[in-house]
């Protein structure tokens, strides 16, 4: 059987478009306690009655925006490190394994240094002491732990904006939690990483180098910005991942790691009281350290539209986005409306005329705030075509629907079940603990307070069709 190979084409649109905020269940969130300790780092408590169990997130101000040229993927594998443990987990006895990390990386600085047979000696003495260090390694000891003591969900994620720590408990091992947490987030031991450098390789070459979209939505990025950290991949370039040290991790970590740079959220059927006061016995002790910096370069204005195509053995795709400013950005709202009203379910306008009338669309995805949210972003439209359809087609399509909706507006039944549906999911997602915990440490960590999404069903009920038809227009 013959293979043809498609080219994926995008064409990046360069405008200003607003970011996606979420929903408030009215009274959920009434209940929210706020601590902050001396040093700095915050937590968000909130009792729920049921079963006895709690959800908890911690949130790091930290992603691929923050890392430098040549250092990126560096967060992401700062995170894997962080389960490898501590002096006192993880290890049969810390003070033999210290010396021989030391020595890894002073032999690994040599090694960046050398060439030829120098390097292919310094290599072999690296690989000798990696399996030396190995032999006082308990492995996963620290996951072992939380999986003996019955947690639910553990892990971990990085993206361009925080890196996230989670998992569900009994509410009996909430000290339990407090004591793990805080000795990996105050005292972490990097043990393992140059092992584990090697297995963060191999999951880019998955999600990038043989996947289909990784590959296209790499190189969109790429394009999309000139200037903003968000042009480069959270998960880091080949090239920048074989060239880090435990040494590149650690002044890292002693960077963005400190107190004031993090949240924490416990929801679930916990006292809090008791919950406080065994917040500030384990992480009180924090030292405060300094606050990193967040001054970002600017991105420069568009300056009309982009375009390229990335060959790959796969079905054709085209992907497309509108620059468009970070929250809180007074136009977040009515952009929330016209995602809905553009790409969510069956009847949204995209999925009925690209999938269902016209035939030339198998999958569609849109998401509004593209590759994050902290700083400027993209409305993002993902379409898997179907074969022989011109990449083309289907922009000259968006087109015509955008201009379908600046003539004609929105209806009012149309407007009305959109945000019905905008509601109705935000209802649906902060029904458990785990989802009201992620949600209120999210935008803690990117907005800067949680309450920001208190305003949000009034905002939504405000929302126009003149205020659509505006934001088309002006986007």
């Amino acid at each position: 059987m013959s293979v043809k190979l498609f080219g994926m084409v995008f064409l990046l649109i360069l405008s200003v478009l607003s970011s996606s905020v979420h929903a408030n269940p009215s009274n959920l969130l009434d209940g929210v306690r706020e601590i902050q300790l001396e040093n700095g780092m915050k937590f968000l408590l909130l009792r729920r009655e049921g079963a006895p169990v709690f959800s908890a997130y911690i949130r790091v101000r930290v992603g691929g925006v923050d890392e430098l040229d040549g250092k990126t993927g560096i967060a992401h594998l700062l995170e894997h490190m962080a389960f490898k443990g501590t002096p006192e987990i993880g290890t049969k006895d810390y003070t033999k394994e210290k010396v021989l990390l030391e020595q890894l990386e002073v032999v690994h600085a040599k090694k960046i240094q050398s060439s030829g047979q120098e390097r292919q000696a310094l290599n072999a003495q690296m690989n000798q002491l990696v399996e030396q260090a190995g032999e006082w390694v308990v492995k996963e000891e620290f996951s072992k732990i939380y999986q003996r003591n019955g947690a639910t969900g553990l892990n971990a994620t990085t993206s361009q904006d925080l890196t996230t720590y989670f998992v569900t408990l009994p509410n009996t091992k909430l000290k339990l939690w407090a004591y793990l947490e805080s000795s990996r987030l105050k005292d972490p031991v990097f043990r393992e990483f140059y092992s584990e450098r090697e297995v963060v390789g191999e999951e880019r070459r998955m999600r990038v180098q043989d996947s289909p979209f990784g590959k296209l939505y790499e190189s969109f990025i790429q394009l999309a910005f000139e200037k903003s950290p968000y042009r480069r991949p959270t998960i880091g370039y080949q090239e920048d991942i074989e060239m880090l040290s435990a040494t590149d991790l650690r002044k890292f970590y002693q960077t963005y790691y400190v107190p004031g740079n993090i949240v924490g959220t416990l929801v679930g059927n916990i006292d809090l009281d008791e919950t406080e006061k065994i917040l500030k016995e384990y992480f009180g002790t924090w030292p405060s350290g300094n606050n990193p910096d967040t001054d970002f370069p600017e991105e420069p204005s568009p300056k009309g539209p982009k375009k390229t195509v990335v060959p790959f053995d796969a079905k054709p795709a085209v992907v497309f986005g509108y620059h468009k400013p970070n929250m809180p950005h007074p136009d977040d709202y009515v952009f929330d409306v016209l995602d809905q009203i553009l790409c969510e379910g069956r009847t949204s306008r995209l999925y009925k005329r690209w999938v269902l009338q016209d035939h030339t669309v198998q999958q569609l995805n849109c998401a509004p705030s593209t590759p994050g949210s902290r700083l400027k972003n993209l409305f993002f439209v993902y379409a898997m075509v179907n074969t022989g359809v011109a990449p083309e087609k289907i922009l000259n399509s968006f087109d015509a629907e955008m201009q379908q909706l600046i003539s004609g507006g929105v209806s009012a039944e149309e407007l009305e079940k959109a945000k019905k549906n905008i509601l109705s999911q935000w209802y649906f997602d902060l029904s458990s603990n785990d989802q009201i915990a992620e949600a209120l440490s999210y935008f803690e960590a990117v907005a800067g307070n949680w309450k920001y999404i208190l305003n949000h069903r009034k905002k939504i009920q405000e929302v126009t069709s003149g205020d659509l038809v505006r934001v088309v227009q002006q986007y």
